[in-house]
């Protein structure tokens, strides 16, 4: 196997195409592209086309898919809010690739076994692996994974969700030479293959951990009894200064995998972000539905806490 990585940070996106593509194919020394990943800024939304038949004509990839990010990282570089576009080539001698898309309209009807057999093409006893990048305001990725991992239990899924939008449409998602604005794409991959995940989600946990008392749907109103925000305003005042100045960037909600164990740590939250909150009712909105019993904890971010993790 061999594997190639390049970004490139041009105004243009076909030049930024051009010069990823170029720093892929000499890194791969004419071994070909059989999957190519490609992640790439909003900011190049007018002219998406073009690049995907450039990406097309320069790797002949077997397969392509990826989506837009407000953050593209390349090797060692991470360009946020900036124009950037990343590839990861592979090839992959031995395995067999299942490309697949799915619009919210199949995934609303859709259920666990035989429509998954049939989208992705690839059966359990195969057990594959995945590769998966679904837009948020269309898609709704809890039910995609729960019916994926019903079909096929217990095998890895990577990847996550495009960002860099306000808006369903805003987002797009790569599939082989097609520009794609709902749902989700991706790659199964059966044969000479496994594939470990890694998760380090760069944020610690502040405060106490708190039960949802009163909730509706994305929004939590009421923690332990109290307005969602009166607990988070305590949470952050009680905080040293160092903390406080990580949480001006950002906060965060972990919502916790596995409510029977007796204490919680990093790596015992699943992480959302906070999309909003409403001072005069107390509420907090959050990036995933949550429920009246939950177990939660606010969290920051925390560089070091990203460098623990990785270790």
């Amino acid at each position: 196997m061999q594997f190639a990585c390049a970004i490139s940070d041009s105004t243009q996106l076909l030049e930024a195409a051009h010069e990823a593509c170029q720093s892929a194919v000499k890194q791969l020394a004419g071994a070909p592209a059989d999957l190519v990943c490609v992640f790439a800024s909003p900011i190049y939304r007018t002219n998406w086309p073009e690049a995907l038949a450039l990406l097309q004509e320069q790797l002949k990839p077997s397969v392509l898919v990826g989506c837009s990010g407000g953050g593209i990282i390349g090797g060692t570089r991470e360009c946020e809010a900036v124009p950037a576009l990343s590839i990861v080539a592979a090839h992959l001698p031995g395995v067999k690739l299942h490309p697949f898309a799915i619009t919210p309209d199949e995934l609303e009807q859709s259920e666990p076994g035989g429509f998954w057999v049939d989208k992705v093409g690839a059966m359990p006893d195969q057990q594959p692996v995945f590769i998966l990048c679904v837009d948020p305001y269309t898609c709704e990725p809890t039910k995609l994974l729960a019916e994926l991992n019903a079909t096929y239990p217990k095998r890895p899924v990577i990847g996550g969700m495009a960002s860099g939008g306000t808006k369903a449409g805003h987002h797009a998602l790569f599939f082989n030479g097609e520009l794609r604005r709902e749902g989700a794409v991706g790659v199964a991959m059966t044969g000479n293959i496994t594939m470990d995940t890694i998760v380090a989600q760069g944020c610690r946990p502040i405060g106490r951990p708190v039960v949802i008392t009163k909730s509706e749907e994305t929004i939590m109103w009421e923690l332990s009894g109290r307005p969602a925000l009166e607990v988070l305003r305590d949470v952050l005042m009680g905080l040293p200064a160092s903390d406080q100045t990580l949480a001006q960037r950002a906060i965060f909600v972990g919502l916790v995998v596995n409510e029977m164990k007796p204490q919680f740590g990093s790596g015992d939250f699943l992480i959302r972000q906070v999309t909003g909150i409403d001072p005069p009712s107390g509420a907090i909105a959050v990036a995933e539905h949550v429920q009246v019993g939950q177990t939660v904890q606010f969290h920051i971010l925390d560089p070091g806490a990203a460098r623990d993790e990785l270790r």
